[in-house]
């Protein structure tokens, strides 16, 4: 690969990772701020009874793993959880796209935008190792680094 191909990659994934965990942020944030809401869909689209103690529960579950995706932190674990967090809602909007009789419901096509974001999600995770501009790749170059270099930085 060319030195500059070699450049846009951590960049092209740093602009995506940046994206997805602010677009997980602003649920979490949401979760514990609106708690209220957060039971309303629970209940609406999971069929899951979720006390305000669960909603707040949940927020700060979700915001420590939206902060360990947006820096890059545990990359396996942070991206495989985004993921799979991001798959249920994606199975659980099919149920909300389509009726039980398999026709498109009128106005629910918001619940399609779930499905390129998911293969975001999926791509940030498959190309985790080239996601180079993250906390785990800075610690990565610094015990790359020889212990007397190391001592001097």
């Amino acid at each position: 690969m060319s030195p500059e191909f070699d450049k846009r990659i951590p960049a092209a994934l740093l602009i995506l990772r940046f994206f997805l965990a602010t677009f997980l942020l602003q649920w979490s944030i949401e979760e514990l701020i609106l708690p209220d809401a957060t039971t309303r869909i629970a209940n609406n689209c999971y069929g899951v009874t979720l006390p305000v103690e669960g909603s707040h529960a949940l927020g700060i579950a979700e915001l420590i793993m939206s902060l360990a995706l947006l820096v890059g932190f545990y990359r396996t674990i942070s991206y495989g959880l985004s993921l799979l967090i991001h798959t249920v809602t994606v199975v659980v909007s099919w149920r909300q796209l389509f009726d039980p009789w398999g026709l498109a419901k009128v106005g629910n096509h918001l619940w399609i935008s779930t499905w390129p974001t998911w293969g975001g999600f999926a791509a940030l995770f498959l190309m985790r190792e080239w996601d180079t501009c993250t906390l785990d790749g800075w610690r990565q170059s610094r015990s790359a680094l020889p212990t007397d270099q190391a001592m001097r930085l």
